[in-house]
This record gives C-alpha cells, structure tokens and sequence, in this order.
C-alpha cells in the first residue's frame, strides 16, 4: 500500500515544483525553487522507506509509480547539481533535463492520485490473490496451542514481535476474570457476558492481512469467534444496521452488519495460535478483512447496534468510514 501522508505530502508539491520550474523565466526564482524542490522530493523519499513501501517486484502499478518517481527524483537532484557544479546552468543539457525532471514528475503525481482516489488499487499483486481470493475460515478448538505458529495455508505468518501496532492511550491491561463484554441497543437482549462465556462461542481460524493506512502491514492468523453469532444471540431487531464498537481506551469505529455477515468478520483473541499479548488488543481484536487499521479495533468492551452509521475517533478526524484498502482514506 502506497498511501503515507509522509510520503505523499512533500512528494506532490515537489512534483508541482518541479513542473513549475521549466515554466519560470526568473533566474532567482528558477534557483529556489530547485532548492525547495530537491529537499521535499528526499523527505517523500524518506517517509515512503519509513512506511515500508519500497519493493520493486512485482511489477504492478505501485512498483511502476515507484520507479518513475525515483527516476524524477534522480534527474531533479542531478539537474541541481548540474547547474551549480557542471555546466553552471549554461548548456541545453541542463535545460533538457529540466524537462525531463518536470515529465517524469508529472506522470509520477498522476500515478499518485489515481491511487489515493481508488481508481487504480493500492495493493500489491500477492496481497490480492492471497487474501481474497485464496483465504478461508476453518473451524477449529477454542484452546490455542500457545505456540506461535510460522506458516498457515501456505503463507508465512509475520511475528508477533515484529508486527506493527499502534495505540491511541498506550497498552490496556484488562482482568480476565473480572472482563465483560456489553452488547446494546437495537438487540432484543442487552447481553453481558465474560470472556470464558465468548469462547463458548463457534471458533474460527483465518488468514487475513492487516493493513495499516500508513503504509505498513502484516500476514497473521487470527482465531476467534464471529461477531454476527454473538449479535444473534443478542438478536437484531428490525432498523439495525450499523454495529459500533467500543474499547477500553476510549477508542471507536464502526461497521455495517451487512459487511459483518458478508464477510463473517471475527473477534480475534488468537494471534498466530498465541492468546492476544496485552499490548495487541486482550481480550479482543476486530479482523476487519480489507479495511484500512483503524477499524481493527482493539481492547473491545462494548458493542452497539444503531440504525444510521456512526463515525468513530479516527474517523471523525477525517478519515473515511468506508476505510476500504485502495481506496481514498479520507473523507
């Protein structure tokens, strides 16, 4: 996934600088502009290796806009330095590569935006086949083998201890004996039940990968239970449509029911056949299959059934409540 504020920001207006260069006819500001240029295009650069983006194979559009705004990068920097240490900015050569730079810049930033608008997918050949097309749940025992397992269905689990998370209030640590979990609102029966009560409930396991919005990701198997067998049991009444979820750190997202069954979402306390780490979401995590982190909610302590949609904490800070991967993330 391409998409990192970090990477993205600097690396646009670069783009629309170096356009703006071959345009300007004033030496001085033709000479700031390459300074300005040159520095924003290398802070893109970092902050799409800091997102652990930077692949070249497959070759698919991400790696193709990759490589082109690498080439406009190498051709901005030896155009500033052409100017200042070679030709002194004399030759038609330094012109040229001007133009060249200001090219390359503009089909890079077009590649860029049909991404961000979820035109063209964000994600990585390998990531389609393996997680939508090739995955399913299997049923399986409650116990976990609390051995971390390395492969599943053919796919090479990523390490707990080198998956990336995040927290807005930093790890929550909840009793598991004295843990509840409340279902509410449009349900017949207001539930409240203990975490050894959850896992009564039918287990399954699945491969799903886990795509943060800034850039990151990791393949895992998750064990857990579905959330539409506990809202059942709850019972939907008539009008229900949205389920928003609540954590023990004051965090919150939500997702429609239709996504929930469709997609036989699961409330994972399973992490690669390990019970979820504190730091990782005990008791329970969301595997929201093909959404963006955020609405893998994490510490989950209540659950409530609405008629309407309800944006959550990241989503009422602009993000988008759809949160599909590929698709524009704000909004």
């Amino acid at each position: 996934m391409v998409f990192s504020p970090l990477h993205f920001v600097p690396s646009a207006i670069a783009a629309v600088l170096t356009i703006a260069q071959v345009m300007s006819m004033h030496k001085q500001a033709h000479r700031n502009l390459g300074r300005i240029t040159v520095l924003l295009a290398i802070l893109g650069l970092i902050g799409y290796i800091s997102a652990g983006n930077f692949r070249f194979w497959p070759l698919d559009f991400h790696v193709a806009h990759s490589l082109i705004g690498l080439a406009a990068l190498m051709t901005s920097i030896f155009v500033f330095l052409d100017r200042r240490l070679i030709s002194k900015g004399r030759s038609s050569r330094h012109c040229r590569m001007g133009k060249a730079a200001a090219g390359l810049a503009a089909i890079t930033l077009l590649m860029g935006l049909l991404m961000l608008s979820g035109v063209v997918s964000q994600e990585p050949v390998q990531l389609q086949f393996a997680v939508k097309e090739n995955i399913s749940q299997e049923p399986t025992l409650s116990r976990l083998p609390e051995v971390e397992a390395r492969a599943y269905q053919g796919v090479d689990l990523v390490s707990i201890h080198n998956q990336g998370n995040n927290a807005i209030a930093g790890t929550q640590h909840i009793n598991r004996s004295s843990y509840r979990l409340i279902v509410a609102g449009l349900v017949d029966r207001e539930l409240n039940m203990s975490y050894e009560e959850l896992l009564g409930l039918p287990v399954y396991s699945e491969l799903a990968y886990m795509p943060c919005v800034e850039g990151w990701g990791f393949d895992a198997k998750w064990t857990g239970f579905r959330v539409t067998d506990l809202l059942d049991r709850a019972g939907v009444q008539p009008g229900g449509r949205y389920a928003v979820f609540y954590t023990a750190e004051g965090y919150s997202t939500g997702l429609p029911l239709d996504y929930l069954r469709n997609e036989s979402i699961l409330m994972a306390y399973g992490l690669n056949d390990l019970t979820l780490p504190p730091d990782r979401g005990f008791p329970f995590q969301l595997v929201a299959k093909h959404k963006y982190g955020y609405k893998w909610a994490k510490w989950i302590t209540a659950i409530e059934v609405t008629d309407k949609d309800v944006r959550g904490y990241w989503e009422t800070r602009g993000y988008s409540n759809s949160a599909d991967v590929g698709g524009f993330p704000f909004g």
